[in-house]
């Protein structure tokens, strides 16, 4: 696909994505509008079977996950780069985890649709069936939106049953609200969990080109026969407000902040990635290095955030208290 055609093909998706749309998460024939599989909000045995299945498919894939009752919590806008500081923050611990990610769910929903033949007889609306009837070709995670309400349940359940268990996770989320950040630490903290909060963040301008490279590039390896889904696409209609804030970056920046106040969040740390740093890793072909503007812990349980730092050199002295809200989404906290 020429850059000319990609473009072309860009728009024609943000068309389809756009509120209302027949490519939008509550469009007529999103999986959670189908009456086979829901009725009243409630899934039929039907569906039902499915679900379990692929939640046994995807606790399947990690065997080596220990029950120790940690959490990685991953915030982030899209294309921040949430996967490769979780690998260096895990290291070689990775294995130990449960990864829990919605996109995870999309991709398993619509290869499942694939084989049994709903992609085509439910989810694909009319506006692609004529649009691929008239020369144009659109991937199946272009329609990924479509999917959107079911992998946001299966990540729940798989979170819920992971935390009954007392199995290590990683949430891989946005955290795009307040709201979410509270329900989350809440359910961490009744379930006995030990909580590390990364906060990755971008401008929304770098969080868009990632967006479009990382659809191309998936592009690209389907058109080469490597992965029949394609790219994914993230509708601008729900990117872009995640960065109506006052200090002009992403909602999570702030909810994360929140989630860290939480007495079972035992360490927090705020990654970013300046848009010159951006610029200068595409240059120079190598990956952006994000800057760590907090790095914060707790001397011990329910007890005060300090500088990580810090209390390597003095554990008991100068303590350093998390800040509001607002005072993380501006820097960080002031010493007291």
């Amino acid at each position: 696909m020429s850059p000319a055609e990609a473009e072309r093909h860009i728009d024609l998706i943000r068309q389809l994505s756009r509120p209302g749309g027949p490519v939008s998460k509550d469009a007529p024939t999103a999986t959670i509008n189908n009456p086979a599989w829901w009725v009243d909000g409630e899934l039929t045995p039907q569906r039902g079977r499915l679900f379990g299945q692929l939640l046994a498919d995807a606790s399947a894939r990690y065997p080596e996950a220990r029950g120790e009752s940690k959490a990685l919590v991953l915030a982030g806008p899209p294309g921040a780069g949430k996967g490769s500081v979780a690998d260096r923050v895990l290291g070689a611990s990775k294995s130990s985890y449960v990864n829990i990610d919605a996109d995870d769910f999309k991709a398993a929903l619509l290869r499942q649709a694939i084989a049994d033949g709903s992609y085509e007889s439910w989810i694909k609306p009319a506006a692609v069936r004529d649009l691929e009837a008239a020369g144009e070709r659109l991937y199946p995670m272009e329609l990924a939106a479509l999917v959107h309400e079911e992998s946001s349940e299966l990540a729940s359940a798989q979170r819920a049953r992971m935390m009954t268990r007392g199995t290590n996770i990683v949430v891989d989320t946005v955290l795009g609200s307040e709201a979410s950040a509270v329900e989350l630490g809440t359910q961490l903290e009744r379930a006995g969990y030990s909580v590390h909060v990364v906060d990755v963040e971008v401008p929304f301008e770098v969080s868009e080109e990632r967006i479009v490279q990382r659809w191309a590039e998936a592009i690209t390896a389907a058109e080469a026969g490597q992965d029949p889904l394609g790219g994914r696409w993230v509708p601008s209609a729900y990117a872009r407000p995640l960065f109506d804030t006052a200090h002009g970056r992403a909602r999570s920046q702030d909810a994360a902040a929140l989630l860290a106040e939480n007495p079972a969040v035992q360490r927090f740390e705020r990654h970013f990635t300046s848009m010159d740093e951006h610029r200068s890793a595409i240059a120079e072909g190598r990956r952006a290095q994000p800057a760590r503007e907090l790095n914060l812990a707790r001397l011990h349980p329910g007890g005060p955030m300090v500088d990580a730092a810090y209390m390597k050199r003095a554990p008991t002295a100068a303590v350093r208290k998390p800040g509001s809200q607002k005072d993380l989404g501006r820097g960080g906290p002031e010493l007291s």
